[in-house]
């Protein structure tokens, strides 16, 4: 299969391994010093504008069922329910206690957890309204390669599907991908039930992660890979 801009479905561990590489992005001093994806043109940080699908809202919670994490950081902070996204909105960013008293902010531990919403779409209702696309179930040697646009590279693994006329078709090779997560999530088209999933690389637990099932236009696959 050749590469391309396709329409994916992202199983939800594949969202989850994406979405856990936002969770440090979401940082007010790169984007407070024209580094990130979330700087103002001109300066300054981009909280408050709509960045994201509105379906798209984030949050940190320590205290979310079956997504538990410690309630106060390394440094004795404390940490509460905190909304990042709200409808597409960026509402907040994570502040070091440094940056903080530099910005005259209050200090914001990063996000220890994350939460995505997600709608009411099944991945067979995904699948059926896909006249062509990618399954894909898991990524693997995921890096960053531009924080201003928030893109990122990797391979397809474990899993990777022609869809056609509403079917899963066949398996294809695998893929690199080079792609903005900001773009990805301007570019929902379906969202599924929010799962706690493993987003590590090597399928270890680390860091909770609840994301939804999506399905996604334009997903750059900008190469075919030898991975298996």
């Amino acid at each position: 299969m050749e590469p391309g801009r396709y329409t994916v479905i992202l199983e939800p561990t594949a969202a989850g391994m994406l979405m856990l590489r936002l969770m440090g992005d979401l940082n007010a001093r790169p984007a407070d010093e024209g580094r990130s994806y979330f700087s103002r043109p001109g300066g300054g940080n981009r909280i408050g504008e709509k960045l994201f699908d509105e379906r798209v809202t984030i949050v940190s919670d320590p205290a979310e069922p079956d997504a538990e994490t410690a309630s106060f950081t390394g440094e004795g902070l404390p940490i509460a329910r905190t909304p990042w996204v709200v409808n597409g909105i960026l509402n907040r960013l994570a502040y070091s206690r440094f940056w903080a008293e530099r910005q005259g902010q209050p200090p914001l531990p990063p996000p220890p957890n994350l939460i995505m919403s997600g709608g009411g779409a099944s991945l067979e209702a995904m699948i059926q309204s896909t006249e062509r696309g990618v399954l894909i179930t898991r990524f693997w040697y995921i890096r960053g390669l531009n924080p201003r646009t928030l893109a990122y590279t990797g391979l397809t693994r474990d899993g990777t599907f022609l869809i056609e006329g509403g079917q899963v078709v066949r398996p294809v090779n695998n893929f690199r991908f080079n792609q903005s997560l900001g773009e990805m999530l301007k570019n929902l088209e379906m969202l599924g039930q929010p799962t706690r999933v493993a987003a590590s690389e090597n399928s270890s637990v680390g860091l909770p992660i609840v994301v939804p099932a999506l399905k996604v236009r334009d997903f750059h696959l900008s190469s075919v890979s030898d991975a298996i």
